[in-house]
């Protein structure tokens, strides 16, 4: 090959490295706005939820409901779920028992989408819960608060209900997801604010989302924090708490039981990133029969397992088996495979 070729090679070569240098961070703004414009979508799914709610109640729902010996049950979050299309799993959740307990773990599971920002999931809590990439506001939603449209003397133009965090997530079942919001955006993890986009967006009482820059004077900000109501010091302390999360993952595995039965079984594991089982519980899901509605829902299909049992060191696995309705389903046979199955998986929690 001539010197003259490898000269037009080259050029050619250097033209391509250019306009892929120039075209690479274009495509990554395009995404990042996306994003962006994904998350500003959630914030207002969120405000239409929470003024949904207020019609009903005649208040917003209180940051996390908190029981008089100072147990923690629900959070603002599980409670606007009526409002969001998602009735079905808020009726799955038994009130009565903490967010976190294994009853309410088929909901508190959830990865929600809405909740989220677009392509950043960070995974699971080690307890196996769905994260939160929002928190809100704890002047208007604190311990058991019931604050209504008429105690915004800010106007609900300016004051705020929820944003973008930058860190510290938090499983949206958890009863304390409220921050303030400080004087400075992106400044580490417990602050408000998405890096990537130098700012956030923060969803506003009266529904309308805005995006601050994370150049917005700390006296901006401050306004924004000390709009009326003020919550006082007891109402919004939190635990102080940091969740692990990571590659956690629940792993389903079909338990042997009647194919003609009305439920079908799983066990459904929690897994940490090396892969050893963490905790388990005994689920079920109704089967839908031909001449059923909705008709051609198949094992499986993309519905959510209802709590039947837990499953800790100490169970018995095989008295905890015979005393659920699976005794009903399955053949004597089909209960001892079961049993032996479950007990090597218990043989491997901590």
């Amino acid at each position: 090959m001539t010197r003259q070729r490898w000269l037009e090679l080259g050029v050619v070569a250097g033209i391509f490295l250019l306009l892929l240098g120039l075209l690479l961070p274009a495509v990554h703004r395009a995404r990042e706005e996306a994003r962006r414009s994904s998350s500003k979508n959630n914030l207002k799914q969120i405000g239409l939820a929470l003024h949904d709610y207020h019609a009903t109640h005649l208040c917003f729902p209180p940051g996390g409901t908190i029981r008089e010996d100072g147990l923690p049950m629900h959070s603002w979050m599980i409670m606007i779920m009526p409002f969001l299309d998602a009735s079905p799993y808020y009726n799955m959740v038994d009130s009565s028992l903490p967010w976190n307990s294994p009853e309410n773990f088929p909901v508190c599971e959830l990865s929600k989408p809405v909740y989220q920002i677009p392509e950043t999931d960070m995974g699971l809590t080690s307890d196996g819960q769905g994260v939160t990439f929002y928190l809100g506001n704890p002047n208007l939603m604190h311990r058991n608060s019931s604050i209504a449209l008429r105690d915004l003397k800010g106007g609900v133009a300016h004051n705020w209900f929820a944003g973008e965090i930058a860190g510290n997530f938090q499983p949206w079942g958890y009863p304390f997801n409220w921050r303030p919001l400080g004087t400075k955006l992106c400044d580490g993890p417990n602050s408000f604010g998405h890096p990537a986009w130098d700012g956030v967006n923060i969803l506003l009482a009266d529904g309308k989302v805005s995006y601050f820059s994370e150049q917005t004077s700390p006296e901006v900000l401050k306004r924004m924090a000390e709009l009326p109501p003020v919550a006082t010091g007891e109402l919004v302390k939190v635990p102080d708490h940091k969740f692990n999360i990571g590659d956690y993952n629940w792993e389903s595995i079909n338990l042997d039981s009647n194919p003609e039965g009305i439920n079908q079984y799983i066990v459904k594991v929690l897994r940490d990133p090396s892969g050893r089982p963490l905790s388990m519980n005994v689920c079920f899901k109704f089967i839908q029969r031909p001449g059923d509605i909705p008709e051609n829902e198949y094992k499986g299909m993309g519905a959510a397992f209802q709590f039947l049992a837990h499953i800790s060191p100490e169970t018995d696995i095989d008295s905890l088996l015979k005393s659920t309705v699976l005794v009903e389903e399955t053949t004597p046979q089909q209960l001892t495979a079961n049993v032996k199955m479950l007990q090597t998986l218990q043989k491997q929690l901590p």
